[in-house]
């Protein structure tokens, strides 16, 4: 049964979202970023709820460009 389920959720998956990977360099070019994505995930925060979050908040304060 369980292989059964994990085919049904691949299957839904493929459907239904998209993967988006972002590389960051663990040097000083990224390393606030890094920092402050550790901070969050220490508090419960997962790294996709904040990169959603900011996605939102830059199409928000930039909906003329975006349109």
């Amino acid at each position: 049964m369980e292989m059964y389920e994990s085919e049904a959720k691949r299957k839904w998956q493929k459907e239904n979202t998209t993967f988006i990977g972002v590389k960051l360099q663990n040097g000083e070019t990224d390393r606030d970023i890094l920092t402050f994505l550790q901070s969050q995930k220490e508090r419960g925060i997962g790294y996709q709820t904040i990169i959603k979050a900011a996605i939102r908040e830059y199409m928000e304060n930039h909906k003329e460009e975006t349109e």
